[in-house]
This record gives C-alpha cells, structure tokens and sequence, in this order.
C-alpha cells in the first residue's frame, strides 16, 4: 500500500512537472516571437494616444503652410551685390509710398525705420521681406482713408520654436506701424488683415483716444513668418565669391565712379544715393 501511494505520488509530480516544462516552453516561444518582430503591439489607448498626435501634427502643419511667407527670388542683381540691391529697393518703396501720399493726400514718414547703415548681406533677404510688409501695411492703410500713417519701423526678427525643447524652425519678422485713424477705419483695416496670405500675425494694438474728435492714435506690430529652413547663411557663401571675383576680375565702378571719383564701394548709408537710385527700377 505504501509503495503504491509513493509510485502514485512521484507519477503526479513528473505529469505536474511536465505541464510546467510545457508552460515554460511556451512562454519562451512566445517571447521569442515579440522580440523578432522588435515591438509589442499597442493596445487601444495607446493606438488612440498616436492617432490624435497624428490628428494634431497635420493640423500644426497646414497652418504653417499657409502662415509662412517664402523669402524673395534673389535674381542677378541681387547675387551680384545684395547691398546695393536692399538700397535700391528701399528707394523704391519710399518713392511709391510718396506716389500715395500725394495721390490720397494723406502725410507719410519722411523716412522708413531701418538703420541707417547698410545691412550685412546675409540679412537682406529677410529685410527685403520686412520692407515688403511695411509696403503692404501703409497700401492697407492708405485703402482706408486714415488721416495720417506716421512712422514705420523695423523690429528685430525672432526665432520661434513649436513646443518646449524644439528648436526654432520659423523666424517672426516684425514691424512696427503707427497711424491716426478713426474707429471703424480700424475696424476695417483689421478685417483686411486678417484676409491677407501669407499670413499678416497683429502681434500688439495699443489704441489711444485724443481729447476731441473721433481720431485715434493707434500702434500695431505687425509680424510675417520666415522658414528657417531657407537659411540665408547658404545663399551669401554662394553669392559673395561671385561677387568677390566680379569685383577683382572687371573693377566694374560704382555709383562714386561716375563722379569721376573711381571705383568705390557702395555708400555706406542705406539713406545715401537715393535721388541717384535706378528709376527704371520704379513701379507704374
């Protein structure tokens, strides 16, 4: 009796036994089976989690596709001396804005707010879009019948980054526009604004009222958005030896040439020159 409840007793322990090894067996495989495919399934929430940031990431980048503005084509007179190019383009703004304000009768700054120095060529792409929007800005504002536009200003530009810890990937390029108008002028002008692609950002409005009349005193910084992807840095290596070797290669005189002065480089004022401008550059 004994010996048979002991062969009973070992015959359970190996059939317990092998049921583990099996289980084991098992396990093993199905390990083995996760770590070939190199990840383990998502379950629900999570397949959830990834859809939704899909969700979000698409939308993020259709409004910076709308919402950033390209920098402008750099034809041959640019590459050949981006200096000069600005200043020449900022004449012309002055000169059209002058056009208006004798076409509308409404009174314009005398001078627009850039430095009075000529800029770095490796910033004038993204002063030529400042310049740009200042153009826009005051042909909005002179649409509307204000009753003076009286400073446009420059702002320094700023790198924006999405969220904390990415790096910038859009650069805020900022002006400052100070104008008296009246209430629904305002109103109007925001309206138009908002309409505007690429996008127009109203980053500040600070309104103040006189104390006669409906006029208002109004400051707005207004801001277009450059991708810093089209980086500048690449264009000047590319252009400044050409113009580098145009210069040694030919000694093609400047402006200070014609004057019998001989080849000089470009004026060192951006304010310089301007009645000297090209005025077959100037738009009908």
């Amino acid at each position: 009796m004994v010996a048979g409840a002991v062969l009973a007793g070992v015959f359970a322990w190996r059939v317990t036994l092998q049921g583990i090894d099996q289980q084991i067996a098992a396990k093993r495989s199905a390990i083995r089976k996760l770590v070939l495919s190199g990840s383990l399934p998502p379950n629900q929430e999570v397949a959830d989690y990834l859809a939704a940031r899909q969700t979000t990431l698409e939308a993020r980048y259709q409004l910076w596709l709308t919402s950033v503005a390209t920098p402008p084509a750099a034809d041959a007179a640019a590459q050949a001396d981006p200096q000069l190019y600005f200043q020449e383009q900022f004449h012309e703004v002055q000169r059209a804005l002058e056009r208006l304000s004798a076409a509308r009768g409404v009174s314009v700054p005398e001078q627009l707010g850039f430095p009075k120095e000529l800029p770095p060529s490796d910033t004038v792409p993204r002063l030529l879009m400042q310049l740009s929007l200042m153009q826009e800005a005051a042909e909005l504002v002179f649409e509307h019948q204000v009753s003076a536009l009286n400073s446009l200003k420059v702002e320094d530009p700023q790198p924006v980054s999405g969220e904390e810890g990415e790096e910038p990937f859009v650069m805020r390029l900022p002006v400052r526009v100070r104008l008296t108008a009246s209430l629904p002028q305002l109103m109007k002008i925001l309206g138009a604004i908002e309409q505007k692609r690429p996008l127009i950002d109203v980053r500040s409005l600070r309104v103040t009222g006189q104390p006669a009349g409906d006029a208002l005193e109004i400051e707005l910084i207004l801001a277009r958005y450059l991708s810093l992807s089209a980086t500048v840095s690449d264009a000047a290596e590319e252009e400044l030896p050409t113009r580098d070797a145009a210069t040694t290669k030919t000694k093609k005189p400047s402006a200070g040439a014609k004057k019998g002065k001989g080849a000089a480089p470009p004026p060192a004022s951006l304010h310089s020159g301007r009645s000297g401008a090209p005025r077959s550059r100037e738009p009908e």
